[in-house]
């Protein structure tokens, strides 16, 4: 649903939708604040809503899906980092399926992540 009612705008490349999270992005913050009162009129016109609380605004460095995205960097969220590092050494095939399954969304951040696994 939402990524139909948002289509055009997914389209033009400055905005992504997962489920219901919604992240979007400019060049400058004039630029940014005209695409964000697009996005929040589009969510009226169709009677979604968001929860402030929920929300960034205006923000250089944002949490999204377990990444923390900075303008030139896109890292892993240091409370994802320290779930793996604390992951108890798995001891069965089904503990270590589970925990690649879990590391497997980190692997753009770790070089030679099919090597190591």
């Amino acid at each position: 649903m939402m990524n139909e009612i948002f289509k055009d705008l997914i389209d033009e490349g400055w905005m992504i939708i997962y489920m219901d999270d919604i992240l979007i992005f400019s060049n400058n913050m004039e630029e940014h604040r005209q695409r964000t009162l697009q996005v929040l009129e589009r969510l009226k016109q169709n009677d979604l809503f968001v929860k402030p609380e929920k929300c960034t605004f205006d923000s250089q460095k944002v949490e999204y899906l377990g990444m923390i995205i900075h303008p030139d960097h896109i890292g892993m969220d240091p409370i994802k980092l320290k779930g793996i590092q604390d992951w108890s050494e798995p001891t069965t095939v089904k503990a270590v399926r589970a925990f690649i399954g879990f590391a497997n969304f980190y692997r753009k951040f770790i070089d030679h992540y099919s090597e190591i696994v």
